[in-house]
């Protein structure tokens, strides 16, 4: 061969360009880049999970959304959340934009998840992101991944074959922008002769009401840790502190117990910041007769748990508030003698209402009764049908009076067992005796 100085050159330049590829597309290594896989349980549980969805949808697709990515602006990006069904069913936290299609009655390839385009400026502010290949596959195990760009025409592709469309939810209000799969499948529908729409928005969540095993284990860490915390705060009050001191004490607590995040931004109100039910302030300054109420929770493997304890600054309850207090306490028995397998939720707030309403105060409790509680603090479930055993979630009546200056709340959290119930968070003090032997200085 002869080598002139324009093929020297020309292999040069194709030498450079194999290099620019080479090290645009250099893998990086475990733990680096996203997705950085499944979180927390391993790529075949949510395999299984999705097998386990198909498996009762039979045929068509259905096209599951993961949370959008914070567009605020600002310098720095906030937390992302992900949508806590597109969680559930892929394991992927952290991954904006992402969308899950899976189609049970196709030949080879049932399920795709796909990912938005790779902005290599953009990541060079917020995190270096995996190029399509093989590697996502395995870190995911998901049977192929592609661009959200082709997201039209895979659903379309699909639906010309099957012609039916599962809708997975979420259904919002009239006023509320349409949701992002409807408004595919509606584009679809009037393009694709014959298709079907198909209301399965109430799937995911009777499926993710019943807690797997695994699931009440990580969910059993977070109480564990939010013990913890509410155990330091209770100890720790001083009138005179600010509630930002206690939210402190309060919040380095569950990272001591064991805590890996909030479940939800911590509520520390004092005196008549109790009052207002989502109060979010918090430098007022704690009074010598105030009653304390800290709603906050510790979240441990993407799983929360929900507790709020009221107590009193002073380490004693005066006989109005003991009085109040044991009310609110009668008022969560009554709802919690209820529960069991099978139990409508409007009964159990009905238990609650007849204790309050006895006592003439019914106009005090201005907030709904509890909630499920799972992958997302007020999670997935349909409060109409009968609950099932291996739900859980919370029972959290309350009274609020801001001429009183005062707020009381009581919430725990259950699970539904065979029989009845267990309430899980039994080592956070609840009753007038056993907060003020606790509180004893």
């Amino acid at each position: 061969m002869t080598f002139t100085r324009r093929s020297l050159l020309a292999g040069a330049a194709a030498t450079a360009s194999l290099a620019v590829t080479a090290r645009a597309q250099v893998i990086p290594p475990p733990g680096f880049a996203t997705p950085s896989g499944t979180f927390p349980f391993p790529p075949e549980v949510y395999r299984e999970r999705r097998a386990r969805l198909m498996s009762v949808l039979k045929d068509g697709v259905a096209v599951i959304h993961g949370a959008p990515r914070d567009q605020t602006g600002g310098p720095v990006s906030p937390p992302f959340h992900q949508s806590g069904d597109f969680a559930w069913l892929t394991g992927i936290a952290d991954e904006p934009g992402a969308v899950l299609v899976l189609a049970p009655d196709e030949r080879t390839f049932r399920e795709f998840l796909l990912l938005p385009s790779r902005d290599i400026e953009t990541e060079r502010w917020d995190v270096e992101r995996l190029p399509l290949g093989s590697l996502i596959e395995a870190r995911t195990g998901m049977q192929r991944v592609r661009r959200t760009g082709s997201l039209d025409a895979l659903v379309t592709q699909i639906a010309a074959r099957s012609r039916t469309l599962h809708f997975m939810g979420p259904i919002v209000s009239a006023s509320a922008p349409v949701p992002p799969a409807m408004d595919l499948y509606g584009r679809i529908m009037a393009r694709v002769p014959g298709c079907t729409l198909k209301d399965q928005s109430a799937l995911l969540p009777s499926l993710r009401t019943v807690k797997e095993p695994r699931e009440l284990d990580l969910m059993r860490k977070a109480l564990a840790a939010t013990q913890a915390g509410h155990l330091a705060a209770m100890k720790a009050v001083r009138p005179g502190m600010t509630e930002r001191q206690l939210t402190a004490v309060l919040e380095d607590g569950f990272r001591q117990g064991g805590g890996e995040g909030l479940s939800y931004d911590s509520i520390v109100a004092t005196g008549r910041n109790a009052a207002s039910l989502h109060y979010a302030h918090g430098n007022a300054t704690i009074g010598s007769q105030d009653l304390v109420l800290i709603d906050a929770a510790a979240s441990v493997g993407g799983y929360a748990c929900d507790i709020t304890r009221t107590f009193p600054a002073s380490g004693r309850f005066t006989a109005a508030q003991r009085a109040d207090y044991e009310l609110v306490l009668a008022a969560q028995d009554a709802a919690a003698r209820l529960l069991k397998p099978g139990v409508i939720h409007e009964d159990m707030t009905e238990a609650a209402n007849a204790v309050f309403r006895k006592a003439g105060r019914i106009d005090e409790f201005t907030h709904g009764l509890g909630h499920f509680v799972g992958l997302d603090v007020h999670d997935a479930g349909d409060y109409a049908k009968p609950i099932p055993a291996g739900a859980v979630l919370t029972i959290e009546p309350g009274l609020y009076n801001q001429q009183m200056n005062q707020g009381i709340r009581i919430e725990d959290l259950y699970l539904v067992t065979a029989n009845g119930c267990e309430r899980l968070s039994t080592g956070i003090p609840r009753t007038v005796q056993e907060i003020e032997a606790f509180m004893v200085r």
